[in-house]
């Protein structure tokens, strides 16, 4: 599958600020991502945040999904979700998932 034709599966990451009814079905913007892949993820990721489609305590979608609904290597979206938590806007949790961090609030 070309990354035009997953592209397509992709759920965008909207700009507007009403909450999603699941985050869990979130998904980056294929059509945003510029440059280093990683970072543009991490950067969409706190735009959720700030935007409210995530709330503190929030579970994001697996790393698995994103990285196929995207068509990104696993590894990618990984790099993207440590550059995230790296940022302090969410905290991953071994074979549990990866969360909205309180602390991505507060600031």
């Amino acid at each position: 599958m070309t990354h035009s034709q997953t592209a397509s599966r992709a759920r965008p990451c909207t700009g507007s600020t009403h909450r999603m009814s699941d985050p869990q079905r979130w998904r980056p913007d294929f059509a945003r991502i510029r440059g280093k892949v990683y970072l543009a993820i991490a950067d969409q990721i706190e735009h959720a945040i700030v935007a409210g489609i995530f709330r503190a305590g929030d579970l994001l979608p697996t790393q698995r999904d994103v990285a196929d609904d995207l068509g990104f290597h696993v590894n990618t979206i990984n790099a993207a979700f440590r550059e995230a938590a790296r940022r302090g806007l969410i905290e991953s949790r071994t074979r549990r998932g990866s969360v909205v961090s309180t602390m991505a609030h507060s600031g």
